[in-house]
């Protein structure tokens, strides 16, 4: 049961204290609820309320573009103090807080102190670098945080775009690389590249220049070109790449690594850096010279000495001390100071030393090798001496006194030995003489060729001649065997000094063959070249055979090159103990760092050998070029494609990194938009403005053929230049090719597809002239008539249909009179040409039946209405084999059938005749004159028969022709007064009296006059013995030019046949 005693309070009054207690909890909140806001400031691009059904709309965005932007208002309320309000921007749009700096990132935004955030503008823009074909649509919202918890604007804002397929297109961040000093040999740290890509028709090539070197981020796989696989779902590129610096040589690197994709624009990221070597080292050995006693003024023998360095980037300066004389090698003139070059900055040199006191005392001291560059260095060698002091009367020195030149050859000696001599207290010349004409001499301070002697030399004013090198050598023929000889110094008063000189000499001479040539080495800059070969051979040889290639090129004993040491561009070769190197191969390669082009010896010499040199050439410097050119398209239809495509041949040799090619658009004016006006294609399939080529990888050269076609927008004549462009150039620019590099082509316009039919009759008073009329409809060209209209005029009824007009052919009109234009088949001329409703045509014959025929073309560029001459597309009239001409019928048949009218020189006279075979209702006969058969003049008038069946042949006479050349036709007049004519004849008739040749003698011009004129008249120059030297027809000025015949009679003869006048003219 219900135990009523343990209730404390009455029903209700529970439920009503806890409400009580909530109201006292939460009463400091009321009236300060969080709010976070975010709402869009302007109308949705679609019409409604923005929901999921109808988000804010972006449009249509290729993918790596961006959409204009839309801005939004955020704000906020009793949020927690100096709290952060964020948006987090969702994938594929883009933020901002000033519309200007976009991008992925979070925007933050901050309460003040009290935990409110005022009226806050931020911006958004719809940006896909993925997903096209697709629609993206997505939420954003705006959140913060109260009290720990978390507050979120609502409702959410939908936002949504289209992503479509753009153009390809590659970015990369950063643009530049600054690698700094790196030690030659090693590898820097990588630097990374970021890289985007969208669209892409193709993967992406990275390729690093000489000194650099590429991987996929984080592989650590390095090699001189990357691929970049695009995503197979949208064709994009996200991803790093690793880039490192290893320098190769001590020197500058400024290049570019390079991002190249078919249709994309080549994207290039600047490196640079410095390759350093190791600090600079050196080094000598022995590490003591002694060299004993000796007297003042002499000079001991030399002893050698090696200076060997490392890393070495400035010269070697070898100074000798007080008391000592150095020299390189083993011949010269010994000095004071020796310095050493260094060769890919190594030295190693093998040198001299030699004691020479000028005093008596003791020398103890160092030999010093120094250098400045790459930190310095320094080592040296000691030397000791003591010296004694010189004798009091006249002396001579020599040291050595003996020069072996041990094996020798008939060729002479393999080396240069040398003997210093100096003299005091002379009172007369110092003079040496050799014992053999094998044996020569110079003295080396002195230079100048060798010589058997004698070699005087004069002392100085104190009697001493100072100390200095004689060099000696033995020359061809030097018998076999055993060889003896000396040098002796002598001067009055002095003892004689010998230097004896010996030798042993083994029979025949010191000879060395080479056999083949080298081809021009051909690579890239850092890669070795394919490697050449030649044969070496050495007979009778005294020292090693040294093969030294010239810088670059490289020369090894086996084709792999394993054990090269240093620059490797010299080697030795040991002869047999008989002095005979075998036929041997010497290997050659070519490995140039950077693009150039050599041209060298490499030379093959063991003395007292004659050297050999093998030409060596090579180069890695690119080339490209095109094979065989364009040939230009003709009669292109507007807005079609050339087919087939032309296929043209690129090659080029020697490059490392793709080529672009592209085209240089010449400007047209009727080329409104500079639309490109020719494709190109790798496959003859996808055609595009820009391809790029891939060089082989082995052979470092492109062989390949490419696809053009000809698409034209506009009429007439379009043109384009072949470009290319590619980092391995010295210029990296795009560049023309220089040959074979225009597209040219024509266009033509469309055809029309309606033709008008003509209506032709002859003019009602003047038969010489037809009227053509084409009633054409309003705006006919839009209905498929053509633009224009091409009249041609025969005297035959039909046309061949193989002889139409020809399209892109812009026939001239002859100004609408028959026989004067062009033909487009012989007898049928073009009259007329253009867009006249209604054309004369004159020059017709009255009494000839005409027929005419009509084309439609089509030549006017529409968007500027400008008519393009050569751009003509005819419409042919659809007949099977011949086309039926519209007649302009001629007069009735003429009332008299005239069967022949002549008129021929007779004496004096022109004797006229005529024959007809009938007449009917012929009144009367006019025989017409005229000078330039255009004018004519009645001579005479006969009357006719009227009416007759019968033959009747007429004969009369000009009794007083035209001196000259005149012109005679018959005029036939009817009862009812119509006319007919007869061909017109031509008549020469020459009078002699009347005919002036001048001047006689003549030197050049003989002029000629007669009445009537002499225009058309024939000239003969004949030589005593009728020979003819001259003819020709005289010009209205009458003049013969003789200024090429020798001097002599000629006989100049004006005129043909009875009518001609003959005179003796003499040429001086």
């Amino acid at each position: 049961m219900k135990k009523e005693y343990l209730r404390n309070s009455k029903p209700g009054l529970t439920g009503r204290l806890w409400a009580l207690l909530a109201l006292l909890w939460f009463a400091p909140l009321l009236g300060h609820a969080q709010q976070v806001t975010l709402t869009a400031d302007g109308p949705n691009l679609n019409p409604g309320a923005n929901g999921v059904s109808n988000p804010q709309y972006f449009g249509s965005v290729q993918i790596g573009a961006s959409s204009a932007s839309k801005s939004y208002t955020v704000a906020a309320t009793d949020l927690d103090p100096n709290g952060s309000v964020s948006i987090v921007v969702p994938a594929g749009f883009q933020g901002s807080i000033n519309n200007t700096s976009f991008s992925t990132n979070t925007i933050m935004l901050v309460a003040n102190a009290a935990g409110n955030l005022s009226n806050t503008t931020v911006y958004l823009r719809f940006a896909p670098t993925t997903g096209a074909g697709t629609t993206i649509n997505r939420a954003i919202f705006a959140q913060s945080t109260f009290d720990g918890g978390p507050v979120f604007s609502s409702p959410s804002i939908r936002l949504r775009g289209d992503a479509v397929a753009g153009s390809p297109n590659i970015t990369v961040t950063p643009a530049a690389l600054g690698f700094g000093d790196q030690t030659v040999g090693t590898n820097s740290a990588p630097m990374m590249v970021e890289v985007r890509a969208t669209s892409l028709n193709a993967d992406i090539l990275v390729t690093a220049p000489a000194g650099f070197e590429v991987a996929a981020s984080g592989s650590g796989t390095y090699a001189q070109t990357l691929t970049l696989t695009r995503n197979a779902a949208d064709n994009s590129v996200n991803t790093f790449v690793d880039v490192r610096f290893a320098p190769t040589a001590a020197q500058n690197f400024v290049a570019q690594v390079s991002f190249a994709s078919d249709e994309a624009t080549t994207r290039n990221v600047s490196v640079s850096g410095t390759g350093v070597l190791p600090p600079a080292s050196l080094s000598s050995a022995p590490a003591q010279l002694d060299f004993a006693t000796l007297q003042a003024g002499q000079v001991s023998a030399p002893q050698n000495f090696t200076i060997t360095g490392e890393n070495i980037t400035s010269d070697v300066v070898v100074s000798a001390p007080n008391g000592y004389l150095i020299r390189l090698g083993s011949s010269g003139t010994f000095v004071q100071t020796v310095t050493l070059s260094p060769t890919n900055n190594q030295v190693n040199a093998v040198l001299q030393a030699r004691f020479a006191p000028t005093a008596a005392g003791s020398y103890n001291s160092t030999i010093t090798a120094t250098t400045t560059g790459n930190g310095g260095a320094n080592t040296g060698v000691i030397v000791t001496g003591q010296a004694t002091a010189a004798p009091t009367g006249p002396f001579i020195v020599v040291s050595p006194t003996n020069l072996d030149f041990q094996t020798v050859s008939a060729s002479g000696s393999a080396q240069t030995l040398a003997f210093s001599i100096n003299a005091g207290n002379l009172v007369a010349p110092l003079v040496l003489t050799g014992s053999n004409n094998n044996i020569v001499f110079r003295d080396a301070s002195a230079g100048g060729s060798f010589v058997n002697g004698p070699i005087t030399i004069n002392p100085a004013m104190d009697g001493t001649v100072s100390l200095r090198e004689i060099e000696v050598r033995l020359v061809a023929p030097v018998p076999s065997g055993a060889f003896a000889g000396t040098i002796t110094a002598t001067s009055t008063g002095a003892d004689p000094r010998v230097v004896t000189i010996q030798a042993n000499a083994i029979n025949g001479n010191s000879t060395i063959n080479i056999d083949g040539v080298l081809a021009q080495f051909s690579t890239v800059p850092g890669i070795a070249s394919d490697v050449q070969s030649y044969f070496v051979t050495g007979t009778n040889l005294l020292q090693d055979l040294r093969i030294a290639a010239p810088q670059f090129f490289q020369v090894a004993l086996e084709p792999t090159f394993a054990g090269i040491v240093g620059t490797g561009n010299s080697l030795a070769i040991t002869p047999g103990t008989n002095g005979d190197v075998p036929k041997t191969a010497i290997y050659v390669r070519f490995l140039p760092p950077s693009a150039l082009s050599t041209t060298s010896v490499i030379i093959n010499s063991s003395s007292p050998a004659t050297s050999q040199a093998v030409q060596a050439n090579g180069t890695s410097e690119p080339t490209i070029q095109i094979l065989n050119p364009f040939v230009e398209e003709r009669n292109i239809v507007l807005n079609t494609k050339s087919s087939p495509s032309q296929a043209i041949n690129i090659r080029a040799q020697r490059v490392l990194q793709p080529i672009t090619i592209t085209k240089l658009l010449s400007t047209n004016p009727l080329n409104v938009n500079n639309a490109q006006q020719f494709e190109l294609s790798l496959d003859n399939v996808t055609f595009s403005n820009s391809i790029m080529l891939t060089p082989n990888t082995s052979t470092y050269v492109i062989d390949r053929q490419i696809f053009i076609r000809y698409a034209p927008t506009y009429l007439g004549t379009g043109q384009s230049t072949l470009q290319f462009q590619s980092n391995d150039f010295s210029n990296t620019s795009t560049q023309s090719f220089g040959a074979n590099d225009l597209l040219s082509g024509r266009s033509i316009d469309t055809e029309p597809t309606l033709r008008i039919i003509a209506d032709v009759k002859r003019d009602d008073v003047d038969k010489t002239k037809a009227i053509v009329t084409f009633n054409l409809p309003p705006n006919y060209a839009s209905l498929g008539y053509g633009e224009g209209r091409l009249i041609v005029a025969s005297e035959s009824a039909t046309l061949p249909s193989v002889n139409q007009p020809i399209d892109g052919t812009p026939y001239t009109t002859g100004n609408q009179t028959y026989g004067v234009g062009p033909q487009i088949a012989p007898g049928y001329f073009v009259v007329y040409s253009g867009a006249n409703s209604s054309v004369i045509i004159d020059g017709l014959n009255p009494s000839v039946t005409y027929y005419f025929y009509t084309f439609e073309y089509n030549n006017i560029q529409d968007n500027l209405n400008i008519a393009v001459p050569g751009a003509e597309n005819y419409l042919s009239p659809p007949t099977p084999n011949l086309i039926p001409g519209q007649e302009a019928p001629g007069n009735p048949p003429l009332p008299v059938t005239l069967v022949s009218f002549s008129a021929k020189v007779s004496g004096s006279q022109v004797a006229i005749r005529w024959e007809t075979a009938s007449e009917l209702n012929n009144k009367q006969f006019i025989v017409e004159r005229s000078r330039d058969s255009r004018t004519f003049e009645t001579v005479l008038t006969r009357a006719g028969q009227g009416t007759t069946n019968a033959t009747t042949v007429y004969n009369e006479v000009d009794s007083q022709p035209l001196n000259g050349l005149s012109y005679y036709r018959l005029k036939q007049v009817d009862l009812d007064g119509k006319t007919s004519y007869s061909s017109i004849v031509p008549v020469s008739f020459l009078k002699a009296g009347e005919v002036v040749m001048y001047p006689n003698p003549v030197t050049d011009q003989l002029t000629i006059t007669m009445n009537g004129g002499t225009e058309g008249v024939s000239a003969t120059i004949t030589d005593l013995s009728g020979r003819t030297i001259q003819a020709q027809q005289l010009r209205a000025d009458g003049k013969l030019n003789m200024a090429n015949l020798k001097a002599g009679t000629y006989l100049v003869t004006v005129g043909k046949g009875n009518a001609k006048v003959t005179r003796r003219i003499v040429k001086q």
